[in-house]
């Protein structure tokens, strides 16, 4: 999917260029990017997923995360469902794991979505907002320490949950779905991450007026957090030569006319075996290697591994439509993730060519 998406985000650049003087034909285009890039973001969330093992708790802005994630989260319910985001203006910094909270929250909304099948107007709320807990919350939840923490729910209208199950909701393999419609895990999951996360979970529910997940995740004081670039200058060659390796056809055509707008010299070859024979037939023309990684009859990391007993050293970026965090062979590479935006590989280029 994510080497789909590289050939039509790489064409869309193209054809951006090519369609400059027709504003609506920009605009539409400009809309199918970010929809690419919105489908690449959910499988890169659902690669992470995967990883069941690995949490990584790290500092980052939970009120950003949460309104960037508004639409994975719309594009889940029907749209019969009407869906909310009520979100504070402060930043919210925690410790915590992207991929654990995501799922968290899509595991809430999609249990939400189930109690509403026979409600008149369903509705979802997603709230955000900063929580200072007092001496009755930490009565309640003596595990906790007093400060100040962000007060994340899950509000919906529909059916609400009886108070006999609301004490063995978390329980694993429990769940109140018809055979075949639900594992019993998800509430489960929730709660675990909820712990991982060293915060807590309550249940609000009424029958036949809803049910709030209330999550409390302990605020940090707030440290420096490293910008991303976010700069999306499109950075020009000057005749350098490079030659691309990739099995993908649209994607290697893609890549040898977008490389050749921006003013490179473009080489190109299928597979590992012949990324070394054209290597060796212009190897004092060749100044730098984009390798895609998983390819027939040799893969990149081989090919690099050949080529670079000719020339140790040799430029390569490495592309992958794969989780690149699962490349254990390439420590200290250059890696670019499928689907990548034009302005970024091409700064990527620019820095590998200038060092």
């Amino acid at each position: 999917m994510n080497n789909m998406l590289a050939a039509i985000t790489g064409n869309l650049y193209l054809a951006k260029e090519y369609g400059s003087a027709e504003p609506n034909l920009l605009a539409r285009l400009d809309n199918i990017d970010k929809i690419s890039f919105r489908a690449a973001d959910m499988i890169q969330q659902l690669l992470a997923f995967a990883r069941k093992d690995r949490v990584m708790l790290e500092p980052f802005l939970l009120t950003p995360f949460i309104n960037d994630t508004k639409d994975f989260f719309r594009s889940a319910l029907p749209e019969n469902i009407a869906f909310h985001l009520n979100v504070c203006t402060d930043p919210l910094q925690i410790s915590g794991d992207r991929t654990q909270l995501h799922q968290l929250l899509m595991n809430l909304i999609n249990n939400a979505r189930d109690a509403l099948a026979d409600a008149d107007a369903p509705s979802v709320t997603v709230k955000l907002d900063r929580f200072r807990c007092d001496k009755k919350f930490i009565e309640r939840h003596p595990n906790l320490q007093a400060g100040e923490y962000a007060h994340l729910s899950v509000v919906d209208n529909g059916s609400g949950i009886p108070e006999h199950v609301i004490e063995h909701l978390f329980e694993p393999f429990f769940t109140t779905k018809e055979q075949g419609k639900g594992t019993g895990l998800g509430l489960a999951m929730v709660f675990g991450a909820v712990k991982t996360h060293h915060g807590v979970i309550d249940v609000e529910s009424n029958i036949g007026q809803g049910t709030s997940f209330h999550i409390y995740l302990p605020l940090l004081s707030m440290v420096e957090i490293e910008p991303a670039v976010t700069s999306q200058e499109v950075v020009e060659g000057d005749g350098e030569c490079i030659l691309i390796v990739e099995d993908q056809e649209a994607i290697l055509d893609m890549g040898q006319e977008v490389l050749t707008s921006l003013g490179y010299k473009v080489l190109t070859a299928t597979n590992g075996q012949l990324a070394i024979d054209t290597y060796k037939a212009h190897a004092d023309e060749i100044q730098l290697i984009i390798m895609d990684v998983v390819m027939p009859v040799m893969s990149g990391s081989q090919a690099a591994r050949h080529i670079r007993q000719i020339n140790p050293q040799v430029k390569i970026i490495f592309s992958t439509g794969y989780d690149k965090d699962t490349q254990s062979n390439m420590v200290n590479e250059t890696i670019i993730t499928k689907p990548f935006k034009i302005s970024s590989l091409s700064q990527i280029i620019r820095s590998q060519l200038d060092t």
